[in-house]
């Protein structure tokens, strides 16, 4: 059988049946069967009556599913496979104050200083911004769009 997770939803799926996370509680699950490393638990599956716990090592990034039966005794573990994560086709693109108003602040501070922040506002609203935090900012607008898909256009 084939076991494959999605990480962005939490469901494990074995063939074709999707079978939703009912915890996502952390905990050391046991040692890794490729490095013996710590595998944590990601999520935990009910599949009839045996528990599934989705795990990923700490060390190598392995995942397993490790099957448990009704009275929690270990019964086996089985290699798991990521679902790919979709990725949008078309960038969305922000040229106006209220488009990147719309843009949450933790994204902006995790690509651009305060003051950076500050003259992409001003530009914007058509006010006059910082001119050298302006200029540090546009540097960064490649790496803006590259992890959070969004392109800035100003």
């Amino acid at each position: 059988m084939e076991y494959s997770y999605d990480l962005k939803g939490n469901n494990l799926y074995i063939e074709e049946n999707r079978i939703p996370a009912y915890s996502l509680e952390e905990n050391e699950i046991g040692n890794c069967t490729s490095c013996d490393s710590i595998l944590m638990s990601l999520s935990y599956h009910a599949a009839g009556e045996r528990t599934l716990v989705v795990t990923k090592c700490i060390s190598c990034g392995a995942f397993y599913a490790n099957v448990y039966d009704s009275g929690w005794n270990w019964v086996d573990e089985v290699q798991v496979s990521l679902l790919p994560i979709p990725i949008p086709i078309s960038n969305q693109i922000i040229d106006d104050w209220k488009g990147l108003e719309a843009i949450p602040i933790k994204k902006l501070e995790a690509v651009f200083s305060r003051g950076e922040i500050e003259a992409l506002f001003a530009r914007a609203k058509d006010e006059t911004p910082t001119r050298q935090y302006l200029y540090r900012a546009r540097k960064k607008y490649k790496l803006f769009e590259e992890i959070f898909d969004i392109e800035l256009a100003f």
